[in-house]
């Protein structure tokens, strides 16, 4: 009888055909998470009015000059050989496109990655954003339309050709 006994107590200890074996539940795993390397994206393209000073010629229209002196920028656009359409405004750099004469002054930088651009009457400023910008080239984007305007720096003089009769 005690052979009995204890083989009913062995078969009651013994785990139950088809039943998995109790195995404590393991704690999940945390890995430390990964913080993102910060990807350096495209630095803007600071520009200064120093770096505007002189006479540049648009690389798609030969006619059309920017002539830079000081914070005064004369828009010329030679007509014929002996005439010249000029346009005398004002340039600013500044860190942002200003909507209005009123807020250009607040955004006026020593160095920025845009030029405003306005009238006498300071209308409206109009505003380019520095695309390229070096000693021999300037490529701005005109953030009204998109227009990209490219220039090269001329030394000689872009004054009209006069004809002698």
């Amino acid at each position: 009888m005690n052979y009995l006994l204890l083989s009913l107590a062995g078969l009651l200890a013994l785990p139950a055909l088809g039943q998995k074996k109790h195995v404590p539940a393991r704690k999940p795993v945390h890995a430390t998470p990964v913080r993102p390397v910060p990807v350096a994206g495209p630095q803007p393209i600071l520009v200064s009015l120093a770096m505007l000073q002189g006479k540049w010629q648009s690389v798609d229209d030969k006619r059309e000059f920017w002539i830079v002196k000081g914070t005064e920028l004369t828009m010329r656009y030679v007509t014929s050989g002996t005439s010249t359409d000029d346009d005398v405004l004002r340039l600013q750099v500044t860190d942002t496109c200003a909507a209005t004469c009123a807020t250009l002054a607040a955004h006026t930088v020593a160095k920025g990655d845009y030029l405003a651009v306005v009238d006498v009457a300071c209308s409206a400023p109009l505003c380019y954003s520095v695309v390229d910008v070096s000693a021999a080239a300037l490529t701005l984007s005109y953030t009204a339309r998109g227009n990209t305007l490219r220039f090269r720096r001329v030394k000689e003089a872009v004054e009209p050709k006069l004809r002698l009769p």
